[in-house]
């Protein structure tokens, strides 16, 4: 079974703009995306919070994991005019495959991101050790957390941002990505015969497509009376109160 090392390498204590600690936004998306990836057929460990960031190459070589996957916030430079914004995927130069894989995330991310323009793979020789790691490496900079669109976007999106970073790494493998829900059934019952998928959880979202009375859908995760669901490749939202489920 191939296994994963997923790491939050932020300063856990570190405060978004809305208040929010980067640990437990990091640790949001990293839980849920742990519990797709073993639904999914891989095996995938958490860096255990007392180890510091710098060792977690040595840890990957040690547990033999077949991928690094590490998360964090990003930060504005002091002196900068404005809050910056957008995703970094980054990657050690010296790894061809590592850059292959940041290429794959970068384009499962762009779609769910707050703006699509500004999500980016980089070349890092910076990163912590990982020109050590003997698996690929990549580390993913989410958003930065004193944007307030991308700060909100972490804290209020972590079951579409892990979807969409567990379709990446289960391509990667090659292997199907399930739903930890796999084993539920969810079909339309809408009064008026369809019921609308809509981009995010508000009524007045963009409608992506609607989706007749019969249809059965794979549930992902639940926002309140809204459930993010996938239907035919597409991912959206729609109200709980007309799906049965069973």
């Amino acid at each position: 079974m191939p296994s994963v090392l997923l790491s939050a390498c932020g300063v856990e204590a570190a405060e978004h703009c809305n208040g929010a600690k980067e640990g437990a936004v990091m640790g949001a998306i990293l839980g849920l995306l742990q519990d797709y990836m073993q639904v999914s057929g891989l095996k995938a460990a958490l860096r255990p919070p007392e180890v510091p960031p710098a060792m977690v190459a040595s840890i990957a070589n040690r547990q033999r994991a077949d991928l690094l996957f590490s998360l964090r916030s990003n930060v504005s430079p002091g002196g900068a005019r404005r809050p910056l914004q957008g995703c970094d995927v980054c990657y050690h130069p010296a790894s061809e495959r590592s850059r292959r894989l940041a290429e794959l995330l970068q384009e499962s991310i762009r779609p769910v991101s707050v703006d699509p323009e500004r999500v980016r793979t980089m070349s890092s020789p910076g990163l912590p050790d990982f020109r050590m790691a003997k698996c690929p490496a990549v580390q993913l900079r989410l958003g930065f957390r004193d944007h307030p669109d991308d700060a909100q976007w972490m804290l209020q999106r972590p079951g579409v941002i892990s979807h969409a970073l567990a379709k990446a790494l289960a391509a990667w493998f090659e292997v199907p990505c399930k739903s930890p829900f796999s084993d539920v059934q969810a079909t339309v019952n809408a009064p008026g015969g369809s019921l609308a998928l809509r981009r995010a959880p508000l009524a007045d979202a963009e409608l992506l497509r609607p989706l007749p009375n019969g249809t059965r859908l794979t549930l992902l995760h639940r926002e309140g009376e809204w459930q993010y669901v996938e239907f035919d490749g597409a991912c959206g939202y729609v109200s709980r109160k007309f799906l049965q489920i069973k």
